[in-house]
C-alpha cells in the first residue's frame, strides 16, 4: 500500500503537470504553428541530446547508493563532480559542431541557450538524486510542475507579444531555473567531499546503467532527430504534438516506476524477493489502466483532439494512434527494467536498452527514409515493444514473476467494448471538433470505468482504497 499510495502521489503531480503541459502546448500551436514548434522541438532534442553527456548513468548509480542509507552525503557529492566534470567535455562538443547545430536547428540564438540549460542540469540533477533516493518522489516531481508552470506563464506572455521561436526558449529556460531554484531548498541531505571509494561505486554501477540514461532520452528525441533530418519543421511539430498527447497514457506506468526503483532497492538490501515479485506482479495490473483505453479512443477521437491544436495538425492522427501503442509497451518495460535495476542487475537492463538503442536508430533512418515520418512512429514501436519482450524475459529469470494475463485482459475488454458504445457516436458526430471531442473522451471514461468496476473486484477495491487515502492525505 505504501508504493500504491506514493506512486498515486506522482501520477497527482503528473496529473496537474498534463493540463498546464496541454494549455501551453495547444496556445502555442495556435499562437506560432506547427513550423515554429517544429523549430523549438529540434532545440529540446539537441539539449535532451547533449545532456546524455552529463550523466551517463550516475543518476540511476547515485539513486541507488542514496537510497541503501549510507554515506549519502559523500555519494551526493561524488555525482555532482562528476557532472560537472562531464559538462565541461560537453561544452566542447558544442564549440566543435557549433556550425552543424545551427544548422540543424535552423535558429542561431538557441544554439547559445543550449550553454545555460545544460549548466542548470548540472546543478539540479544533484537534486533529483537526492530526493529519488530518500524514496521522496512525489516532492521531485513537483518541480516539473514548477517547471512547466513558469514555463506556461512565460509562453503565455511571450507569445502574445510576438516572441515566436525566441519566447518559446526562454520560456524553457526560465522554467527550468524556477525548479532548480525551488529544489535547493528541498533537499535534505548535504554534500559532503567524496573520497575514491565512493566514485568507485558509483563507476561500478553505472557503467552497466548509463545505456539506461541514453534509452530513456533516445526514446524521446532519436525520432525528432533523424526526422530533423528529413523532414521539415511543420511535420516535427505536428509530431510532437502527437507526442506530447500520447504521453498522458504513460502517466500511471511512469508514476509507479519512478516509486518502485528506490523501494525495490531497499527491499533487495534486506533480502525480501518475494515481497518484490508481489510488488511487481501487482503493479504490472496498472500500468497500461488508461493506456488501453487511450489507444482505441485515438482511434476513434484522435483527428477531434489533434483538430483543437489547429487544422493543420490532424494529419497527424494515425501517428498519434501509433505512437500510444509505443506508450503501452513502454509502460511494461519502464517499469521492468526499474525493478531490474533496483535488483541491482543493470547488467540485465543494459542488454535492454542496447537491443532498444541499435533497433530504434537503425528502423528510424531506414523507415523515415522509406515512408516518411510515419516511419518515426513505428520505428519506435517496434524497438520498444521487443525491448518490453527482452526486459519480462531477464525479469521472470531473476525472481519469476506472472503476468496478471486475467486482470490485464478484462482491461482491454472494456477498452474495447467502450470502443464499439463509442464508435456510431462518433460517426454520427463527425467532423469532430472540441465540444464533441470532450463530449466523447468523459463518455467514454465513464464507460470503461464503469465496466472495470464490474468485472474486476480486485481492480474496483483497490482504486476506491486509493480514493480514499488521496482524500485523507493529499485533500
Amino acid at each position: 500500500m505504501k508504493i500504491a499510495k506514493s506512486s498515486i502521489g506522482v501520477f497527482l503531480i503528473k496529473m496537474a503537470i498534463t493540463p498546464i503541459g496541454f494549455i501551453g502546448t495547444l496556445y502555442a500551436a495556435r499562437v506560432v504553428g506547427a513550423d515554429t514548434l517544429g523549430v523549438f522541438y529540434l532545440f529540446t532534442a539537441v539539449v535532451s541530446g547533449l545532456s546524455l553527456f552529463l550523466s551517463f548513468g550516475i543518476g540511476s548509480a547515485t539513486t541507488k547508493r542514496i537510497s541503501e542509507g549510507e554515506e549519502q552525503g559523500e555519494f551526493l557529492g561524488a555525482a555532482f563532480m562528476m557532472n560537472l566534470t562531464l559538462y565541461g567535455f560537453t561544452t566542447l562538443l558544442l564549440i566543435i559542431f557549433r556550425e552543424e547545430i545551427i544548422g540543424f536547428i535552423g535558429y542561431e540564438p538557441a544554439y547559445y541557450f543550449i550553454f545555460i540549460v545544460l549548466l542548470f542540469k548540472v546543478f539540479k540533477k544533484p537534486i533529483s538524486y537526492a530526493l529519488k533516493g530518500e524514496r521522496r518522489v512525489a516532492t521531485g516531481k513537483s518541480l516539473s510542475l514548477i517547471s512547466d508552470s513558469v514555463k506556461v506563464l512565460l509562453w503565455v506572455v511571450l507569445l502574445t507579444l510576438g516572441a515566436e521561436v525566441l519566447g518559446l526558449i526562454v520560456g524553457y529556460v526560465v522554467g527550468y531555473l524556477a525548479a532548480l531554484v525551488v529544489g535547493v531548498g528541498l533537499i535534505t541531505i548535504k554534500m559532503k567531499l567524496p573520497s575514491k571509494r565512493h566514485f568507485k561505486s558509483i563507476f561500478d554501477f553505472s557503467k552497466y546503467s548509463w545505456l539506461g540514461s541514453v534509452e530513456s532520452k533516445a526514446f524521446s528525441w532519436t525520432d525528432t532527430i533523424v526526422l530533423g533530418l528529413f523532414v521539415a519543421p511543420a511535420y516535427i511539430g505536428i509530431y510532437e504534438v502527437a507526442w506530447s498527447i500520447s504521453h498522458l497514457f504513460y502517466a500511471v506506468a511512469s508514476a509507479i516506476g519512478a516509486v518502485l526503483f528506490p523501494n525495490v532497492s531497499h527491499l533487495a538490501s534486506k533480502g525480501k524477493v518475494s515481497q518484490i515479485r508481489d510488488i511487481i506482479e501487482e503493479a504490472l495490473i496498472y500500468v497500461p489502466i488508461i493506456a488501453f483505453p487511450g489507444l482505441v479512443g485515438a482511434l476513434l477521437v484522435g483527428e477531434g483532439v489533434l483538430r483543437i491544436y489547429g487544422e493543420e495538425f490532424v494529419i497527424g492522427y494515425i501517428v498519434l494512434s501509433i505512437l500510444i501503442v509505443a506508450r503501452i509497451a513502454n509502460t511494461f518495460k519502464s517499469v521492468i527494467t526499474k525493478v531490474i535495476n533496483g535488483l541491482d542487475r543493470p547488467d540485465l537492463s543494459f542488454r535492454v536498452y542496447f537491443v532498444f538503442l541499435v533497433l530504434n536508430l537503425s528502423l528510424n533512418f531506414l523507415l523515415v527514409y522509406l515512408i516518411g515520418w510515419v516511419g518515426a512512429a513505428i520505428a519506435t514501436t517496434l524497438s520498444i515493444g521487443i525491448a518490453m519482450l527482452l526486459s519480462y524475459r531477464y525479469l521472470d529469470m531473476l525472481i519469476g514473476v506472472s503476468v496478471p494475463w486475467r486482470e490485464l485482459g478484462k482491461e482491454v475488454g472494456c477498452a474495447l467494448v467502450m470502443g464499439l458504445v463509442l464508435y456510431p457516436l462518433a460517426e454520427y458526430m463527425a467532423p469532430l471538433y472540441i465540444v464533441e471531442t470532450i463530449f466523447l473522451v468523459v463518455l467514454g471514461a465513464l464507460i470503461y470505468f464503469g465496466l472495470l468496476f464490474l468485472v474486476s473486484p480486485k481492480i474496483k477495491n483497490k482504486l476506491i482504497s486509493l480514493s480514499r487515502s488521496i482524500i485523507t492525505d493529499y485533500l
